[in-house]
């Protein structure tokens, strides 16, 4: 496999883990069993893992959003036929292109039409504004156009493809983040990535949380860290500097790290925060 078809995440995603990958890298443990990760969304440090050789077992991978998980057991199952799909003429760079593909998208979500649902995901993640996720009431994706002067590149097969090989040894699973809890056992890794508590009443909730993740949840994702804890797994975990998490998490080992985020629309916007890694090791 040449350096240009090694896996890459394939999806824009807010929280996606490009930018804090390096710091992630350093503190990953040198020998595990299994790896989880609960939230999956671009999946950057897992697939830094399998091109460094370092999965040896099993990769139980998870999300919340049924349409990326659609998406990953696409381009593993049906790589090809994904790559066909992307190919659509009316898959076009323009305004009304993007409505259009919306209105399919949202006419079919949730449906058995699974390649073609996996297609106008990538069209619409890669076409949106800044690559956003956000539903209404209706669970209707509701993003607009995000007006790119050049077309953007997705879906190649050389592309999905080296993906769909990364994804062979993983069981992909969608729901809840305690749901790979009865999975994890000593000697297994598990890097938790959940949407970040915002630092400020103000915060720009693309910048950390879908708006759904409160502290009930951050709550209970500290008790699985603490039982994962309890089991003998490795646990890595990142999230915001707001005083809550600091406090959740001091008797473990917190790392305050900086971090370029790009979510941001406007340049002056793009610039270094303050985010933390905790590990148990």
């Amino acid at each position: 496999m040449t350096k240009s078809s090694l896996p890459r995440p394939v999806v824009k995603w807010a929280g996606g883990k490009r930018q804090l990958l390096g710091e992630l890298a350093e503190r990953c443990p040198e020998d595990f069993e299994n790896y989880f990760e609960p939230f999956f969304g671009g999946g950057a440090l897992y697939l830094y893992l399998w091109k460094t050789g370092a999965m040896r077992g099993k990769a139980f991978l998870n999300d919340a959003n049924p349409e990326l998980i659609n998406l990953y057991r696409m381009v593993r199952d049906r790589a090809a036929e994904l790559a066909d799909a992307v190919q659509q003429p009316e898959f076009l760079n323009t305004r009304e292109a993007y409505l259009a593909c919306r209105r399919r998208f949202n006419a079919i979500r949730g449906t058995d039409a699974c390649v073609e649902r996996a297609a106008l995901f990538l069209y619409l993640n890669h076409h949106g504004y800044n690559g956003l996720w956000r539903v209404n009431r209706r669970g209707e994706y509701n993003i607009p156009f995000g007006r790119y002067a050049k077309p953007p590149q997705f879906g190649e097969e050389t592309v999905l493809k080296a993906l769909a090989t990364a994804l062979e040894p993983a069981v992909l699973l969608e729901g809840d983040f305690a749901g790979v809890l009865p999975h994890i056992s000593g000697g297994d890794f598990v890097y938790l990535d959940p949407p970040y508590l915002p630092v400020s009443a103000t915060a720009n909730f693309t910048s950390y949380t879908t708006g759904t993740f409160g502290m009930a949840e951050q709550e209970r994702l500290f008790a699985m860290f603490r039982e994962a804890d309890r089991r003998g797994a490795q646990v890595m975990l990142s999230n915001s500097v707001a005083p809550e998490i600091l406090d959740m998490y001091a008797e473990f080992s917190v790392e305050r790290v900086q971090v370029l985020r790009y979510i941001n629309a406007k340049v002056a916007g793009r610039r270094g925060a303050e985010e933390i890694i905790v590990r148990n090791y």
